[in-house]
């Protein structure tokens, strides 16, 4: 068992990790976007499937609460209603259907976060792990949605051997690890889902 763990330590420490290519649809129903609110993690692309009937426009926050149609200089904008978009960088982005978000409200806004260690080579880009370093001994693993599943947690160091083992189910979306046993260092995060395995890298200080 502890030569698997090495050689996976070997893999994950030496080949550089690809982040998955994921990309998350919004579709329109009516005159409301399907989701109207998106959480995406950084790296990640969204697929906006309209039409010209609704063309989309990126607006500055103030914009928007105003159910205005100004664009943002410099933001995203797909007259024909359909397009896609990949964001690099954490915030909130808020669009409208220039067409009808006075008459309508027509609108919708992406929060994008800013990736950390499991996200970055999680096979669903579901999760996040944070904080990222830790520093204390609470660390929490979020799912983007609220259900609540079971968990299975396995770390390691870097010789192998297993420093913290946890199972159970989390809570509104939430699960805390308790890692008051594991020292400062570098090690390696074995993450059991119904989505699967991830691995990432994990720093204590």
């Amino acid at each position: 068992m502890k030569t698997k763990i090495l050689l996976l330590l070997v893999f994950v420490f030496t080949i550089p990790l690809l982040r998955a290519q994921i990309t998350h649809s919004i579709g329109v129903n009516g005159f409301t976007y399907s989701p109207a609110e998106l959480t995406v993690n950084t790296g990640e692309t969204v697929q906006f499937n309209g039409s010209s009937s609704h063309p989309i426009a990126e607006v500055a926050e103030a914009t928007w609460n105003d159910n205005g149609s100004t664009a943002l200089v410099g933001g995203f904008a797909f007259p024909e209603g359909s397009g896609s978009v990949s964001f690099e960088t954490p915030g909130v982005r808020y669009y409208v259907c220039t067409a009808h978000v006075a008459s309508n409200g027509m609108k919708g806004k992406i929060t994008v976060l800013a990736a950390t260690g499991l996200d970055e080579i999680s096979i669903s880009g579901k999760y996040a792990v944070y904080p990222i370093p830790l520093k204390g001994s609470d660390l929490t693993i979020s799912s983007k949605t609220s259900e609540n599943e079971t968990i299975e947690v396995a770390i390691y160091d870097l010789a192998g051997n297993l420093r913290v083992s946890s199972q159970g189910s989390s809570t509104n979306g939430k699960y805390h690890l308790d890692c008051t046993a594991l020292p400062a260092g570098l090690f390696i995060m074995k993450l059991k889902t119904a989505d699967g395995f991830s691995f990432a890298k994990l720093v204590k200080e």
